[in-house]
């Protein structure tokens, strides 16, 4: 009975000791068994994609029959891989002025410049061929001798006199039917709006637009807090830009200056896209968080404090240009978005 007792004794000092040192190690640790399982499974996923693309380089070095097409998978799903994983080094400003050297059309020879109209011939489209070759039958050469007539006429006046009636009244119910065929031909705004995004910009892609909105967030918000107009020149319109000066005047005039430091810059958004004066216009959103801390000429802080940390909502107006910029190497820029607009906004105080 002692032997048992001493053992079984013995045996729960073990498993107590374990668990204690089992509990101290995820202590210490800290992880979530979850995350742990998570990660653990993102691993295994990359890893048996890894092992698929290594076989299929690896058949693709062999040669063989389908050689060529393996090459040419290869190449796909490198091309895909790269779109999906790039660091975002080729996303350009959105609303920053091209200020380098542009393309210069050579005079003379023909070419009067970017602006001069050239005549081309138009390719007739599948309906103008198929009307010129019934044109020449005889069912449609009789067909073609009823608008000589005198009924025809007559229904023809008629329609001409119900049409003229029809856009010179001043009945509400008229102009509701033409509101409600011009929705139902050209669609809502946002598409009106997007339609003319794309006839001026082909290769416009909204998440490659809200990564370079971003990008020029930090930089334009930066330039607002030190009232740095030079910089604020190459982004926003002349309209934006004297209420800058304005603004910045009167904070000179107090001797007053705000800090500067942007901690984090929150997601774009993009609220409404809408035609503003036939122009494509888009209302985006995104928040910093900053400091708030004004200071006088002398040093001394005026409101805030130096630990004062505000969350702070800016709203931009963006107007698309009609056209681009093709640079001095042959790079065609795309029309730029100016800023006309902005507001802002502080809501939280985090600190």
């Amino acid at each position: 009975c002692c032997c048992s007792s001493s053992s079984s004794s013995s045996s729960g000092t073990s498993t107590s000791g374990q668990e204690g040192a089992s509990s101290s190690k995820t202590s210490s640790s800290g992880a979530d068994p979850r995350i742990e399982d998570m990660t653990q499974r993102m691993f295994k996923t990359f890893r048996s994609g890894y092992q698929n693309v290594r076989s299929k380089v690896e058949g693709a070095s062999k040669g063989g029959s389908d050689g060529s097409q393996d090459r040419r998978l290869l190449k796909e799903a490198a091309k895909e891989m790269q779109a999906v994983f790039r660091t975002g080094d080729h996303i350009r400003s959105a609303t920053r002025m091209y200020t380098g050297p542009v393309a210069v059309m050579p005079e003379g020879d023909g070419a009067g410049g970017p602006s001069e109209l050239v005549l081309t011939k138009r390719r007739p489209t599948t309906w103008q061929k198929i009307h010129e070759k019934l044109s020449g039958l005889p069912l449609f050469s009789k067909l073609g001798g009823v608008k000589e007539t005198a009924a025809y006429k007559k229904t023809r006046d008629m329609y001409e006199d119900m049409r003229e009636r029809y856009e010179t009244t001043d009945h509400p119910a008229v102009h509701k039917i033409d509101d409600l065929k011009d929705r139902l031909v050209s669609g809502s705004e946002g598409s009106r709006a997007m339609r003319e995004i794309r006839t001026r910009d082909p290769s416009f892609d909204m998440n490659n637009f809200v990564r370079s909105v971003k990008l020029d967030a930090p930089v334009v918000s930066k330039a607002f807090l030190n009232h740095d107009l030079a910089t604020l020149k190459l982004h926003c319109g002349p309209e934006l830009l004297e209420r800058f000066a304005g603004i910045f005047k009167h904070f000179s005039e107090q001797g007053l200056f705000e800090d500067p430091t942007i901690l984090f810059v929150g997601d774009v958004e993009v609220v409404e896209i809408k035609l503003l004066d036939d122009d494509p216009f888009a209302i985006v959103q995104f928040h910093c968080q900053q400091l708030k801390c004004t200071r006088d000429k002398f040093g001394n802080v005026i409101e805030g404090a130096t630990d004062s940390i505000q969350r702070v909502y800016y709203f931009w107006g963006l107007q698309q240009e009609k056209q681009g910029v093709v640079t001095a190497e042959g790079q065609v820029l795309p029309p730029r978005w100016v800023i006309k607009d902005m507001m802002w906004q502080s809501m939280l105080a985090l600190v």
